[in-house]
């Protein structure tokens, strides 16, 4: 980002002590980087009056909302006969730091889903269809017209029992974000939650444009989008993720809401999270408490600290061999991808979640 500061001085007899944001101790001076100029500057006002212009570039390290904020100066009187004068001007502009998004032109794999009749999969936005599907536990949320009384009254324990019809529509890819604190290991700019949003953007956008209606869910406590199709659902996406921040919680709560997406359209279901010892077990349960199959994305910060440290990374095999103990855990109805973001560039992840999502999701 190049800011152009001009000055105008009129008027006075001394030193003036300007700085252009970021200002610091605020969140813009931690997410930019000062790359060439300088943000602070001291003019001595003489007889004449003082017109200058001054340049400098700042490098965003961090996705997010920014805001310029304001200008200080300070007024040094060079025969100090008054206290030095301090202002600042308003600027109050903001500025957004997009997530890097990898721009995929063809997917590679089976994208389409492998159903012959219908084509696609039932999703939640397409009216009902008159086809039966099955008879289920009711879950929030759940339409009262639909409730199959006779199952009720022969269900153990008088379960309220609904009935599931198949809905037209389009095929549903749900991606769950882990929000947990082993997402925040790695640098500030580098770790796990930024890649996968990184990654959850890339993915929409392919899955958008191949007819995908797209949600999102934030555990165990962020915001959710609802599955939908289209440009705009993108930007939604986007705008959802610029604010997200993980949050020192340990465990994993499954929204209602996303319950009932998942009995609803039976979606491809992606989880991206850091998979550790501090989570594994608890992540286990939230797994099988899914009436669905489901693709987990663990993204491993390991090799991100150590090309900090060694000119070579040590790219590889050890890696998985690692995390085994932690995959056995997991139930059988979960695919683990195991993604190393500072061997494995996000295009290659890409294509073999897409592999996953035509083949086996």
């Amino acid at each position: 980002m190049n800011i152009k500061l001009r000055v105008g001085v009129h008027g006075g007899f001394g030193l003036l002590l300007i700085r252009a944001p970021p200002m610091p101790d605020t969140s813009m001076s931690e997410a930019f980087e000062l790359i060439r100029g300088n943000n602070v500057h001291i003019v001595f006002k003489g007889f004449r009056d003082v017109d200058r212009e001054y340049q400098y570039t700042l490098r965003a390290l961090r996705r997010g909302k920014y805001m310029l904020d304001r200008v200080e100066y300070t007024y040094y009187n060079a025969l100090g006969v008054h206290e030095p004068v301090k202002y600042s001007l308003s600027i109050s502009k903001e500025v957004q730091v997009l997530p890097k998004v990898k721009i995929v032109r063809r997917a590679l794999g089976v994208v389409r889903p492998r159903q012959g009749v219908p084509r696609y999969p039932p999703s939640r936005l397409g009216p009902y269809s008159t086809e039966f599907r099955s008879v289920r536990n009711y879950v929030y949320g759940d339409s009262f017209k639909f409730i199959n009384w006779k199952a009720t009254a022969r269900s153990p324990g008088n379960r309220l029992m609904v009935n599931e019809y198949e809905r037209e529509g389009l095929r549903t890819a749900i991606v769950v974000l882990d929000l947990g604190w082993w997402m925040r290991y790695g640098t500030a700019e580098e770790n796990p939650l930024e890649y996968g949003i990184s990654l959850i953007l890339s993915l929409s956008r392919v899955l958008l444009r191949y007819g995908y209606n797209v949600g999102l869910w934030v555990i165990p406590a962020g915001p959710s989008v609802m599955p939908t199709s289209g440009t705009s659902q993108y930007y939604r996406l986007l705008s959802t993720l610029m604010m997200v921040r993980s949050l020192p919680l340990k465990g994993y709560v499954m929204p209602v809401s996303l319950t009932r997406i998942i009995n609803e359209t039976r979606p491809a279901t992606i989880l991206i999270t850091n998979i550790t010892k501090e989570n594994v077990e608890k992540l286990s349960e939230l797994m099988r408490r899914l009436p669905t199959k489901a693709l987990i994305i663990d993204i491993s910060p390991n090799t991100i600290l150590m090309k900090n440290l060694l000119q070579k990374v040590p790219c590889g095999q050890w890696l998985i061999r690692d995390k085994r103990r932690l995959y056995a855990v997991l139930p059988q109805s979960v695919k683990i991808i195991t993604w190393d973001p500072a061997c494995e560039g996000i295009g290659m992840v890409m294509a073999r979640v897409l592999s996953y999502i035509g083949r086996w999701l």
